[in-house]
Formats: structure tokens, sequence, C-alpha cells
């Protein structure tokens, strides 16, 4: 799919985010399903690890 297809940077962000998190959002370092919300950056949500405390986006 082209990136011409999207209208905008959030609809962008939120196909990425369905192709990556399908299965449900997890850290990518240590892969525990146990995080809360810390904030955002543009239109991606930031996640704090409660395991490692590590942030990452859902993007």
């Amino acid at each position: 799919m082209p990136i011409k297809t999207f209208v905008s940077e959030r609809q962008a962000a939120n196909l990425l985010a369905q192709i990556r998190w399908r299965d449900g959002v997890y850290c990518p370092r240590c892969r525990a399903e146990s995080r809360i919300r810390h904030g955002s950056y543009r239109v991606f949500q930031r996640y704090l690890c409660k395991d490692c405390d590590r942030t990452f986006n859902d993007q």
C-alpha cells in the first residue's frame, strides 16, 4: 500500500499499530505484557514496561 494512500499521519500510524500489535501490545525488549500508558509522542501512544522499566510506543 503506497504511503500516498493515507490522508493523515494518524491513519498510517493506526495501520502500523494494527499490523505490529495484532496479538496485543507487549514490551519489545522483554516481551512482557505488563505495561502502563506513559504519555504520547505525536500521534503515537507511549508505554512504560512494568517489568524492565523501558518505554516504547505503539508505532
